[in-house]
């Protein structure tokens, strides 16, 4: 007669599958660029409209940051060569407050003076190029500098019930 122990089942060596490196590498990478992807659109989104005039008074606060601002082109466009660069100089005015802005890249489609414009820049605190053959200028040392111009045709950038103030040169 056997004993007991040897009719009880014996116990395999269970093998240890190997760690799976390379779903979890997959699983971090992919969580990554997720996160990255936010902070990217939600960077975009915290982007503010200012008018002409906000956008002055709160120049030194701005400085260092991109900020959208809304206004209407002054008659006097200037197209311009920048360190190898064409860039267009001309004026913004809201409520009779004007902002000299030097755009690089390609104008809106119907970018004209007097049609509201948003541009997306920085302040600098330089005198643009050319600024002695704007109409009208601001002429006082700063400028905006843009890459992105959308011509505005609805209320749809302001909040309700805003209206961008007219220039007295429109």
């Amino acid at each position: 007669m056997k004993s007991l122990e040897e009719l009880t089942p014996r116990q395999d060596r269970i093998e240890k599958k190997s760690s799976g490196l390379l779903p979890k590498f997959a699983g971090v990478l992919l969580l990554v660029i997720v996160v990255v992807v936010l902070f990217k659109t939600l960077g975009n989104a915290s982007l503010f409209f200012y008018p002409v005039d906000e956008a002055v008074e709160k120049r030194v606060e701005l400085q260092d940051r991109r900020f959208r601002v809304i206004g209407t082109p002054q008659p006097g466009i200037i197209e311009t060569d920048l360190s190898g660069r064409q860039v267009l100089v001309f004026t913004l005015c809201t409520g009779n407050v004007y902002a000299d802005v030097v755009h690089e890249g390609d104008p809106a489609e119907l970018f004209n003076p007097g049609v509201p414009v948003v541009l997306q820049g920085v302040w600098s605190e330089t005198k643009p190029p050319n600024s002695e053959k704007l109409l009208y200028s601001a002429k006082d040392g700063w400028h905006i500098e843009t890459n992105s111009m959308v011509v505005k045709h609805d209320n749809d950038y302001r909040s309700d019930g805003a209206e961008l103030e007219s220039c007295s040169s429109e």
